[in-house]
């Protein structure tokens, strides 16, 4: 089943792809929304509905979105078969920059768009950006072990099985690693920044929605980082405490306080799920507060 707009969003720079799953309550998917309409209001914006209790058809009736059906339910690899699905639907369109952004997510800027044009502008062999190989206080490396781990469990492991998905998966990390990939490399998936280019790539190569990847036992945000890299693209920073690039992300929780967040000017956000003994309702409210601010600004 799919909600369209009517006509709306023809010739916009950027699209949002963002996954609902079946814990995500509708007042913070709201939020997180509505972040995106007040910063990036010519945007288009397409919800994958895995909630499995219709909350993807109660958010397209109430902000005109584009309303995908989640195909893959709670099977390994279904977030990656449900976002190549996202990714396929804002192919139909005209875009710059898509934005995979999770519903724990917010946008607190508008500046993060035309930053990242003009990364993608001056190196054309990028292909995403997010938090890629630091995190956001710049101490030590993202953990890539887990994923390296899988990938080699998955080679190791029941040889017999499915010989033919195996020859691809391996061909394709052979691809990979000739062009600098390391195993488990990927950014975080919570909010990522793709060029057009990298994902109509991914498309003609027949990437997205492989149930072959999905079976890896990796994480989405690991295939896609494998599979970019096997097509020749590569990935970049976008953002710490110390830049004036858009991202203040962590895994979990986030990064630093929403107060710092908003003074640095970070406009990608994520995650709201707590920090220190605030809460993701007390969180929100703060990054709200700073909307409502910045729109009496403006006025």
């Amino acid at each position: 089943m799919s909600v369209e707009p009517d006509g709306k969003g023809i010739g916009i720079d950027t699209v949002f792809v963002i996954p609902v799953g079946p814990d995500c309550q509708l007042d913070f998917v709201a939020d997180t929304i509505e972040s995106v309409r007040h910063f990036s209001p010519q945007s288009r914006i397409i919800v994958v509905d895995d909630s499995q209790h219709d909350l993807g058809v109660a958010l397209g009736r109430r902000y005109e979105l584009t309303v995908l059906q989640a195909h893959a339910h709670g099977v390994s690899g279904s977030l990656f078969l449900n976002l190549s699905d996202g990714f396929r639907e804002a192919l139909t369109r005209p875009f710059r920059i898509l934005v995979r952004l999770d519903t724990d997510a917010l946008i607190a800027g508008s500046d993060f768009e035309a930053k990242a044009i003009k990364l993608f502008d001056t190196d054309q062999r990028l292909g995403s950006l997010g938090s890629f190989q630091i995190g956001y206080d710049c101490i030590g490396t993202r953990n890539r072990q887990w994923a390296k781990w899988q990938i080699l469990i998955y080679f190791g492991v029941r040889k017999w099985m499915k010989p033919k998905s195996k020859l691809l998966v391996r061909r394709l990390v052979c691809r990979a690693r000739r062009n600098g990939y390391k195993l488990g490399e990927s950014i975080l998936g919570g909010a990522v920044v793709y060029r057009r280019e990298v994902v109509t790539a991914l498309a003609e190569a027949e990437l997205l929605g492989r149930a072959e990847l999905a079976a890896i036992g990796l994480q989405e945000d690991h295939i896609f980082g494998l599979c970019q890299y096997a097509i020749g693209f590569h990935l970049g920073e976008f953002g710490n405490r110390y830049d004036n690039l858009p991202m203040g992300v962590d895994w979990k929780g986030l990064p630093a306080s929403p107060s710092e967040l908003i003074g640095l000017g970070k406009s990608i956000i994520h995650s709201t799920k707590n920090y220190e003994d605030l809460d993701e309702e007390e969180i929100r409210r703060e990054f709200r507060i700073a909307r409502q601010q910045e729109s009496n600004a403006r006025d």
